[in-house]
């Protein structure tokens, strides 16, 4: 009996061999037996993968390297190259040269460091983190002008307050003023417009009730003494203690500084400051980077309802941290600071909140240490209202000795972080805005920093966050997202909800997303998993991707990255250095799996793909990668991209070769120079639209087959494209008992599109299509075939009716369907 079972659509792609008897299925007949340097197109065909554009050599040939995508817009996009303590770039396509060398920036990251540096992006600034350093920002000033720096965060984030009776002593307060005991000592002079004694507003005292002025405006201002010059930042006034005169307080002034006593500058104003109650104490901040020699308060509203007799208690102004000389901060006992350490050397950038006598928190960073339980500091914030010893405080949740975060992301216009060694299952937002700040305000506000430690559920280290529609926070043991509670109220730490979703855990590898789905990495790092918002069930599942195909992930992935654009492909890096691509359209239910081997050094040998990254291109998404090859008996790493798929335009401008290389040599000719780096290696040759066979470099250089002349050169190294169907012959029986009989290929007719060769047939012998005639002119560009070929085939009855694809020549091909005659035993 003979059958003409179709097979039209592959979207399903290499289905693992414990479905290859799964007849019954509907995505048996959707899927492939094996299916390698062909990739499953979304519309339903397979087309024969591009070939990848040898770019540069890396630095050094012997270390690793990885890339990481910096994209700005589609013309400023890069490939980083991240060695052994460096950063080479790759832009469009082509390396990045300064004066006449690869441009190249010193990294603060080893080598053996690389494969767990996580990143994110935001306009040009890169966020890298790594668990065993601080945070880095590499930022891109020009195309030739990069560099590294410690991301300085501010204002946290903190660990627990301190349990235990250990205190902090400060040396000093951050004033920008000495206690005043007169006009003019200890030093500086106090004047003022009016008033008795206005010294004593800076003498730190707030019982006081003092007159600056007899009427409602008027000034009081501090000069220091030999010309010196100060930077303020911060200052906080006191009303008035007599509870009878305090309606006598400033209601409207401008905090100003100068450097002649003439003209000065406002650095804060301030209206409608009213309703003072007896000794309130009021605080304000500013943004300030110069020095004054003189500082004021001018104010024009005071003198309560009579406007007579301004009062107040205390004017205290900040000397910025930055501005200010250190000063000891002394512990009374090594209790409660680094498990019971005390100060180390490596807490030095460390920061420490205090809870000030006053019930206000400031922040310090710890600028050098001293012994086990004094450390140098700079106070940030707000000036302290005296050096009585600290009983509230706080470490920094960051440190050598807790630990860095891992894991960096955004989510809603916050910067976040995730997991250090102290606190792995914890997550640090910025303020909104804000990405240097993790502040806390009193009461506390929207925009406000947020630390949120996951509870209840399996609780795990933290693989990775990801913002979403939640921040999706992927852990060893469970994905968990953390969003607002009320969508009616701004994201904060009052409006906040944290749940565990699913109980599938996430590997410590970047997951992609895919419109608003999360591609991961299973725990065990052999399947992929997609993490979406069913209404069905409101929530989100976490289903495995590649159950089907099981079989293609199983030596271990190692990265992912998406291209988007043009076919939708998850490309996945595996540990044994080959790639498998998912081509994932989730409303088309397109999931089809392919395997593809990069050429290597020799014939049969595959390159090791060891890391890749996308970058945007104008005409799409473009796959970078570094490949290493052994060569003439030497470990060598390409930087190479993927081409783009060909867009049947021109079949000479289309690459099927792996580490190619193109010239156009502006005449005919008949040898090429300059392929030192494939030195030794028989690579294919494809010019003017023509595969002209093989060649052997020798000394960089390689002569054209059969003394053929020509102008556009492609050259690299061949790979095979390999597809094989599933027993075909279900179609006669549904029920699947044709499975056990004999049957064999009669013949095979593929429905083509745009290609230029393709052999087919049985799994015993393939035949060529669409190959040149012996009376064809070599020299002449090949024609690409759209529509049915037909070709008989001699296949055994053991075979099963399989029909084999395969192509190892420089040209495009994509097929339709597949139509074939298969005769099986009655």
């Amino acid at each position: 009996m003979t059958v003409y079972p179709i097979q039209a659509t592959f979207t399903r792609g290499e289905l693992a061999p414990e479905l290859h008897g799964r007849v019954d299925i509907d995505h048996y007949r959707m899927g492939l037996a094996r299916c390698e340097n062909f990739y499953v197109l979304k519309q339903g065909g397979i087309r024969r993968r591009s070939g990848t554009v040898f770019v540069a050599e890396v630095k050094n040939s012997n270390d690793a390297c990885r890339l990481f995508p910096f994209a700005f817009n589609e013309s400023q996009a890069y490939a980083i190259e991240h060695g052994n303590g460096y950063c080479r770039f790759f832009a469009l396509d082509g390396q990045v040269f300064n004066g006449g060398a690869p441009y190249e920036i010193p990294s603060p990251f080893a080598l053996n460091d690389l494969d767990a540096i996580d990143y994110t992006q935001s306009a040009d600034v890169l966020y890298m983190t790594h668990g065993s350093y601080a945070p880095r920002e590499l930022r891109r000033a020009s195309e030739t002008s990069w560099a590294f720096s410690q991301y300085d965060f501010q204002d946290g984030p903190y660990l627990s307050e301190n349990t235990t009776s250990t205190t902090l002593t400060p040396a000093e307060t951050g004033h920008i003023t000495p206690q005043m005991t007169g006009a003019a000592t200890p030093s500086g002079t106090v004047t003022s417009g009016g008033g008795t004694q206005p010294y004593r507003i800076f003498n730190r005292d707030k019982s006081e009730n003092i007159t600056i002025d007899g009427g409602s405006h008027g000034f009081v201002q501090y000069q220091f003494p030999g010309g010196t010059r100060k930077v303020a930042d911060a200052y906080w006034i006191t009303s008035s203690s007599n509870a009878a005169q305090h309606g006598d307080y400033f209601t409207q002034w401008e905090f100003q500084g100068s450097n002649d006593g003439t003209n000065w500058v406002t650095l804060d104003s301030r209206d409608g400051e009213t309703g003072w109650s007896g000794s309130e104490t009021r605080y304000y901040e500013f943004d300030n980077d110069v020095a004054y020699e003189h500082y004021r308060l001018n104010f024009s509203g005071g003198g309560g309802a009579d406007g007579v007799n301004t009062n107040v208690a205390e004017l205290a102004i900040h000397q910025k941290a930055s501005d200010q000389t250190p000063f000891d901060l002394t512990a009374s006992s090594t209790a409660g600071i680094n498990d019971g350490t005390g100060f180390q050397t490596s807490d030095v950038g460390r920061l420490i909140r205090l809870l000030g006598g006053d019930g206000v928190w400031r922040w310090a960073e710890i600028t050098g240490r001293t012994s086990t339980t004094i450390v140098k500091i700079r106070l940030h914030g707000q000036a302290l209202p005296d050096t009585s010893p600290i009983v509230t405080w706080a470490l920094g949740a960051w440190s050598h000795e807790s630990g860095w975060p891992h894991s960096v992301g955004f989510y809603q216009e916050r910067l976040a972080f995730g997991r250090t060694y102290a606190q792995p299952r914890t997550v640090w937002l910025s303020k909104s805005l804000q990405f240097n700040s993790f502040g806390e305000s009193e009461p506390v506000i929207a925009s406000d920093g947020m630390s949120i430690t996951m509870t209840g559920g399996h609780l795990n280290a933290i693989s990775f966050i990801r913002e979403g529609g939640d921040l999706v926070i992927g852990t060893s043991g469970s994905m968990r997202t953390l969003g607002p509670a009320s969508t009616a109220e701004a994201f904060s730490s009052t409006n906040i909800q944290q749940r565990q979703q699913t109980t599938t855990g996430a590997a410590p590898i970047r997951p992609v997303t895919v419109g608003n789905t999360i591609i991961y990495g299973g725990f065990h790092k052999s399947a992929l998993h997609e993490f979406s918002f069913s209404f069905d069930v409101n929530g989100y599942l976490s289903p495995e991707l590649t159950v089907l195909s099981s079989h293609a992930f199983k030596a271990g992935i190692s990265f992912l990255a998406y291209q988007e654009f043009p076919d939708g492909i998850i490309w996945c890096g595996l540990d044994d250095g080959t790639l498998t691509a998912t081509t994932y359209d989730k409303a088309q239910k397109v999931v089809g799996i392919s395997r593809h081997r990069i050429a290597g050094g020799q014939a049969g040998k595959t390159g090791t793909v060891e890391s890749a990254c996308i970058v945007p291109v104008e005409n799409g998404d473009r796959l970078w990668m570094i490949v290493r090859r052994t060569i003439n008996g030497q470990t060598r790493r390409f930087v190479e991209y993927l081409e783009m798929p060909f867009d049947g335009a021109d079949v000479s401008e289309g690459i099927f070769l792996d580490c190619a290389v193109t010239i156009d040599s502006g005449g005919p000719v008949t040898t090429v120079n300059g392929a030192g780096h494939l030195e030794g290696l028989t690579i294919g040759v494809f010019a003017d639209g023509v595969d002209l066979g093989d060649a052997v470099v020798s000394g960089g250089v390689f002569s054209l087959p059969g003394g053929i002349e020509a102008s556009r050169i492609t050259y690299g190294l061949r790979y095979e494209s390999y597809a094989e169907t599933l027993r075909m012959a279900q179609t006669g029986n549904r029920d699947g008992a044709s499975i056990g009989r004999r049957a064999r290929l009669v013949s095979v007719a593929l429905d083509l599109m745009e290609t230029g060769y393709i052999k087919a047939g049985s799994k015993a012998r393939q035949f060529d299509y669409l190959f040149r005639r012996t009376d064809e002119n070599l020299g002449s560009e090949r024609e690409l075939h759209t529509g049915f070929k037909t070709l008989s085939s001699e296949d055994h009855w053991s075979n099963g009716g399989v029909v084999v694809l395969r192509s190892d020549r420089a040209y495009p091909a994509t097929i339709r369907s597949i139509v074939a005659s298969v005769e099986g035993e009655p």
